[in-house]
């Protein structure tokens, strides 16, 4: 199975003289320079000057939240990310009885077919099968989670300014990353710079010069 992710909301203005969240940004780094600067407002290249020249403050003002389905190895590395708001479904409340291996991740590389993906199946069949077989026998999930993979499929909803997904887009789209995370990672920065190019167009240009972000 695949990484998935969705935009699920942003920050929406409510002021009559905001249009998109752009002008919120723009706003909060005009008011830096007062009422002159103010009543520039519209010139969205200004963000971009901003950011390139390494002035971030005024992004922190617009959050994005995702709905992200992954496996459980990169929700544990998404949540060191302590500037960020999380919701992740709980294995204690969900029953993972109906679940099937092919629900479960493999390596980006491996297959069914291959060696690897091959014994990683197996893996998961029997890890399945000993859940279920506790679950028939009374035991409740929380406690009968405790044979489940990192591999199970999970679902967990991120929210974080976009300076902070500017930092976490710079470590973890990074060829060092795991492998599924830089899925993960890749597919957000997609979104986020189709929506804030002004903002992420600098990411972008990290991201394909290899340069990644001090932790």
């Amino acid at each position: 199975m695949r990484p998935s992710v969705e935009l699920l909301t942003t920050t929406q203005p409510v002021a009559p003289y905001f249009d998109s969240e752009l002008d919120i940004i723009e706003y909060a780094g005009r008011v830096d320079y007062g009422p002159k600067s103010v009543s520039k407002m519209g010139d969205k290249e200004i963000i971009s000057r901003w950011v390139k020249s390494g002035h971030e403050s005024m992004i922190e003002f617009v959050d994005a939240t995702f709905l992200i389905e992954c496996s459980r190895v990169v929700t544990h590395e998404l949540v060191r990310h302590r500037l960020a708001s999380f919701q992740q479904e709980s294995q204690r409340y969900v029953e993972y009885a109906e679940e099937d291996p092919e629900d479960m991740f493999i390596l980006p590389a491996a297959h069914e077919d291959t060696v690897e993906g091959g014994i990683m199946m197996i893996s998961y069949e029997d890890s399945l099968r000993r859940y279920k077989l506790l679950r028939l026998n009374g035991v409740s999930k929380q406690e009968a989670r405790y044979v489940l993979p990192n591999a199970t499929r999970t679902r967990i909803v991120m929210k974080a300014n976009l300076r902070e997904w500017s930092h976490v887009l710079r470590l973890r789209c990074h060829p060092s990353a795991q492998p599924e995370m830089q899925e993960v990672a890749n597919a957000i920065l997609e979104i986020l710079y189709q929506r804030y190019p002004e903002v992420f167009e600098a990411v972008v240009a990290d991201v394909e010069a290899g340069r990644r972000a001090a932790r």
